[in-house]
């Protein structure tokens, strides 16, 4: 399987990345902010990493995990990116994102495979 890296930023170094002044977009639809925010949050740990990163934008502490869902991976702090400095992360990726929330707001739970379980 293949995850796709998302929300890796470039530093002094490790220039391959993108420059994260290039997402800030501070106009961004706050709903759908706050949805995304949500959503990186709620990945699962993928790895863990020797030591935390620092937010390219204020220098803060971001975290030494990465996080995934599945599709895609990115690093622990994304979200505050997202969150405290306006980072806009692309099409794709949101649209996937509130894809896969509504999905699962919509999802029905079925009980009956769980109230027929007993221990062996």
């Amino acid at each position: 399987m293949k995850l796709i890296s998302i929300g890796f930023w470039a530093n002094t170094e490790d220039d391959r990345w993108p420059d994260v002044s290039d997402f800030v977009d501070h106009d961004w639809d706050a709903d759908e902010r706050h949805r995304i925010v949500s959503y990186l949050l709620g990945g699962f740990h993928a790895y863990a990493m020797m030591g935390p990163s620092h937010c390219r934008v204020c220098g803060k502490l971001n975290g030494s995990t990465e996080l995934m869902d599945g599709t895609y991976v990115w690093p622990q702090g994304l979200a505050h990116y997202v969150q405290d400095h306006g980072v806009r992360l692309p099409k794709e990726f949101v649209d996937h994102a509130i894809d896969h929330q509504d999905r699962i707001d919509d999802a029905e739970c079925d009980d009956s495979w769980w109230e027929q379980v007993r221990p062996e």
